[in-house]
């Protein structure tokens, strides 16, 4: 597996745009305005002189005269980010974009291509700076933990021997750990344990009476490096997937079971959906297009796969046969992954627990508490 870093990617991106600000300290104003304007992202430079995120700007001019201070760019970031989703796409169909210059792709079956991993990751590199204009680094390692935390190191393509995972983070601090939440690596330092080798000899059991056992298992699998994460395809964004029905032969709207297929796919997912929108297309290659507002998209999932077999039918009146369906779903409770961030994690936790209430209460709309106050009825 390649992790793959991109660092300070707004300020290279703005950089890019004006080759003065190369080798100035730079900062990018936050968005929410009000009465005393403050930082959002300070670069390398900008740190050494002081200045850190959320200081007032006034503040910093003062510290630092030579502060370049710019208006935030999230749409050009965002589509920086599709951007280099699209070129990994060249190199492997299997990858995940992380947090904003961050990836991770998987090379396996690639030797033919592109040569071994080593010399592959090199080219990948090359070919970044050559066609986007960036500096990034690259880890190589089987654990997906140690070839980000390598990758993170900035020296070019940093290699972790199969075998010596484990020697290879246990110097490293907890909080370098990927999505390790701030309430357990509280905990965690509570107990003495600040570095990962701290944490790679506890047994699950004895972390499990601190932390909940799913989260203390996969916490002790990415500090010895045994984690072996299965990576998506690249096409999908985060949390959300793709469904292609090619229907052979091609049939009249009112034959196609719809409801019974979406159904298999709500079903499937230990997650809420929070967007589906269906596209099909006639023999004759005109498309159309049907999306579940957010009301229906809380019902239970047999109502759900209901009402879009409705939307779907009332929606097809050419009378044309239909050959193919594709169902576009964004799942998880709350807002998609950010740039910046990994999305709420309180709300992804209890995800099991309403599936498992879906499925024993198929008839009903299973939410979370809060909830109740966005609709109608009753709420188990």
């Amino acid at each position: 597996m390649l992790s793959l870093w991109v660092p300070e990617l707004p300020f290279q991106l703005a950089s890019g745009r004006d080759s003065r600000l190369s080798g100035r300290p730079l900062a990018f104003l936050s968005p929410s305005g009000g009465s005393t304007p403050t930082l959002w992202l300070v670069n390398r430079l900008a740190k050494v002189e002081g200045i850190g995120v959320g200081d007032s700007m006034d503040r910093a001019l003062r510290v630092c005269p030579g502060l370049q201070v710019l208006d935030p760019a999230p749409q050009v970031w965002w589509e920086a980010q599709a951007g280099f989703g699209e070129f990994l796409t060249r190199w492997t169909p299997q990858g995940l974009l992380g947090r904003m210059g961050e990836a991770q792709i998987d090379l396996q079956g690639t030797h033919g291509l592109f040569g071994h991993p080593v010399d592959a990751a090199s080219l990948i590199l090359k070919e970044l700076s050559g066609a986007m204009g960036w500096l990034g680094h690259g880890g190589l390692s089987v654990s997906g933990t140690a070839s980000r935390i390598a990758a993170r190191q900035e020296r070019g393509v940093e290699i972790v021997q199969d075998g010596f995972e484990a020697s290879y983070l246990a110097p490293h601090p907890l909080k370098t750990l990927p999505r390790l939440e701030d309430g357990i690596l509280f905990r965690l330092n509570r107990l003495g344990l600040y570095q990962i080798r701290d944490l790679q000899p506890v047994p699950v059991n004895m972390l499990a009476q601190f932390v909940r056992e799913d989260k203390a298992r996969n916490l002790v699998q990415c500090a010895r490096g045994e984690d072996r994460p299965r990576l998506p395809m690249l096409a999908n964004k985060p949390h959300e997937s793709q469904h292609l029905w090619r229907i052979e032969p091609p049939a009249m709207p009112e034959a196609i079971p719809l409801a019974q297929w979406l159904l298999d796919k709500l079903w499937n997912d230990r997650r809420s959906p929070r967007l589906l929108m269906l596209n099909w297309w006639d023999v004759d290659g005109v498309s159309h297009r049907w999306g579940a507002s957010e009301f229906e998209l809380s019902e239970p999932p047999l109502v759900v796969a209901r009402t879009a077999e409705t939307g779907f039918r009332q929606n097809a009146q050419r009378r044309i046969l239909v050959h193919r369906l594709e169902a576009h779903i964004a799942w998880g409770l709350g807002r998609s992954r950010g740039l910046f961030c990994d999305g709420n994690k309180k709300l992804e936790a209890i995800e099991p627990t309403l599936a498992k209430l879906r499925k024993r209460y198929p008839d009903h709309p299973v939410l979370p508490g809060w909830a109740r106050a966005t609709r109608k009825g009753a709420t188990l």
